[in-house]
């Protein structure tokens, strides 16, 4: 009976799928190696976002959105939603505030793809870069850092 009830879970345990990042749907990288912007700012985005508190991070929409509508939620909660169109000089399309103590959704509406953000690495960055990749294994790729790269 104990070998029944083993092996039992065992499969169970087989068969659970884990809730991490999909690695066909994004390439993540941790980068803080870049020309940032200076920290008053760096300070004064997260005033205009009202992102100050630790419990928030900025999820900055950068290259290859051409007007879809994107929509982030967290925990159930809508944090953004708009169509979005990536700007050719600055590569920005849009940056929202999002709330990094629950696993962020961010769905496209024109793929029909939805990438999370991990509430484990999102807390420990400010920033979030989300590039929607032309070409290549993975239509995303994921940056997380701690500095803010000139959105102008």
């Amino acid at each position: 009976m104990k070998q029944i009830l083993l092996f039992a879970a065992a499969l169970l345990l087989v068969m659970c799928k884990s809730a991490s990042l999909d690695e066909s749907v994004a390439q993540v990288h941790h980068r803080d190696d870049f020309e940032g912007l200076n920290p008053d700012q760096t300070t004064k985005v997260l005033k205009e976002l009202e992102a100050t508190d630790d419990k928030y991070s900025v999820l900055v929409f950068t290259q290859n959105y051409k007007g879809e509508k994107v929509i982030a939620t967290t925990a159930g909660k809508r944090m953004y939603t708009n169509y979005i169109k990536s700007n050719k000089k600055t590569g920005v399309a849009a940056k929202a505030r999002i709330e990094n103590t629950a696993n962020t959704r961010v769905y496209d509406n024109l793929t029909k793809k939805e990438i999370v953000i991990e509430s484990e690495e999102a807390k420990k960055h400010k920033f979030i870069y989300l590039k929607k990749n032309l070409e290549g294994d993975t239509p995303y790729t994921i940056t997380y850092s701690n500095t803010l790269k000139p959105l102008k």
